[in-house]
């Protein structure tokens, strides 16, 4: 969910990094008031940290503030954020815990039309799973013995014939059902020696209209956060007496902890953040639902899971503004600057990341250079400085008014998002002509660049 950043781009795009604490700006040509990040409407994949929380991070991190700017090819896309998907299932699951005693278990299968049922002993032994399987049958709705039939035709859709597998270990059983094997609840015999291995059984009902969806509020979450995850079960058919329930795995994916379900308006809602708080784990969770009801009197069954990113959020962007022009003496434009103040709670290193985009003649934003700086920070507001070099923008011969897109803030102790601003807080530089700017210092990766024509818009 949260990918490791560095605090330098790839060196075959020549970063122009600049160590801050002996740099001296040239006299800005425009100046501009900060604008409050607080309450700033948030755009798809924009994640924002509610209350912080002093969580001190001193393994892994360093001092010293370091800048770097990066062209960008103004062909490629603006970066598309990750925002919520919606996860769909068809499907649902069903687990026999390794020593269990023999029991049986129900498959409520409502469309059997070219649906599968899948029986994978558990364990890493081929060939212990094989000898599981011979003692587990699976039964018609009618009573019938269905398991055998059901795995030549699974063979015959595969295009595998059982001369083929002669002399193969077989660990997993895929049995394929059809129309005439009726709907209904079909039964999964699980002998003793099959119960005590272990064993998953998926049902996939491909061709059935009941479909449980799921979409999280939002793809990163913190404490304190109004943060959940829809349900639904869009459907061209009536469904009747469902039952959700809903549970939670952490980063580790073991089952943690039951969530909430309750219904908001006309949806429902599984309440992660009544089930949550700011001693759980940071990382990657997984809410899993599953759904049970009734469609013209056949029982179904669906599971789904959907994943999101949970963080203990330590910082903020408060504030971002005064962007500027930096000019030398020749009244080149060297550099375009705005300050990003931080509020931490905590010390980290913290890392504040920028696209620049200019617009085309067709008046499409296209980007053309990125920039981070990142330092170590303890407690307090902090102002640091991105700092995109004129020369690197210019590269793509695109003038007028340069704006802030894309614009992010990382914990590197914690190699987390906290806050991300797609608009950037609508920052637009004093506009300027592309024969304004600085010539940029050519190095093998931007020559390369230039070469294959990333900065002409025309090829």
């Amino acid at each position: 969910m949260n990918n490791p950043r560095l605090f330098l781009r790839s060196a075959g795009l020549a970063l122009a990094a600049t160590l801050l604490g002996g740099f001296t700006p040239e006299p800005a040509m425009a100046a501009s008031n900060l604008r409050s990040a607080s309450g700033a409407p948030l755009s798809p994949g924009d994640v924002a940290p509610g209350r912080l929380h002093a969580r001190d991070v001193r393994e892994g991190i360093g001092p010293g503030l370091v800048s770097v700017s990066t062209p960008t090819s103004p062909k490629l896309p603006l970066a598309t954020p990750l925002a919520p998907e919606t996860k769909r299932s068809k499907d649902t699951l069903l687990h026999v815990k390794p020593r269990s005693a023999a029991m049986q278990l129900e498959l409520p299968i409502d469309t059997p039309d070219e649906a599968w049922v899948m029986l994978i002993p558990k364990g890493n032994s081929a060939t212990t799973g094989e000898e599981a399987l011979r003692d587990i049958a699976l039964f018609d709705p009618q009573g019938r013995r269905a398991d055998k039939r059901a795995a030549r035709d699974g063979q015959t859709q595969m295009g595998v014939s059982a001369d083929k597998l002669k002399g193969i270990t077989q660990p997993i059983a895929m049995l394929r059902l059809n129309r005439e094997m009726g709907r209904g609840k079909y039964r999964v015999q699980v002998g003793a020696k099959a119960a005590a291995l272990g064993l998953a059984v998926e049902v996939r009902q491909p061709s059935s209209p009941i479909e449980l969806s799921l979409t999280a509020s939002a793809m990163q979450l913190f404490p304190g956060d109004d943060s959940y995850v829809t349900v639904s079960l869009p459907s061209d058919v009536k469904v009747d007496h469902v039952r959700y329930e809903a549970s939670l795995y952490n980063p580790r994916f073991e089952r943690d902890r039951v969530v909430p379900v309750v219904k908001v308006g006309n949806e429902y809602r599984a309440m992660v953040s009544r089930a949550m708080n700011e001693k759980d784990e940071p990382g990657a969770w997984v809410v899993e639902v599953r759904a049970v009801g009734a469609s013209n009197g056949q029982d179904f069954d669906r599971l789904a899971q959907t994943a999101f990113g949970f963080a203990i959020p330590t910082a903020r962007i408060a504030s971002v503004g005064r962007e500027r022009l930096v000019r030398d003496a020749s009244n080149k434009v060297t550099a375009l600057e705005v300050d990003v103040v931080l509020e931490s709670v905590s010390l980290d290193r913290y890392e504040v990341t920028a696209s620049l985009v200019a617009m085309d003649p067709k008046g499409v934003e296209r980007p053309v250079a990125e920039a981070q700086v990142t330092d170590q920070l303890g407690a307090g507001m902090h102002t640091l400085t991105l700092r995109f070099e004129a020369g690197h923008a210019g590269l793509s011969k695109l003038d007028g008014s340069y704006a802030l897109r894309g614009l992010r803030l990382f914990s590197l102790g914690t190699n987390t998002l906290y806050h991300r601003l797609g608009k950037g807080l609508e920052v637009r530089f004093p506009a300027v002509r592309a024969a304004e700017l600085a010539a940029s210092e050519l190095n093998p990766g931007i020559e390369s660049m230039v070469r294959e024509g990333e900065f002409n818009l025309g090829q």
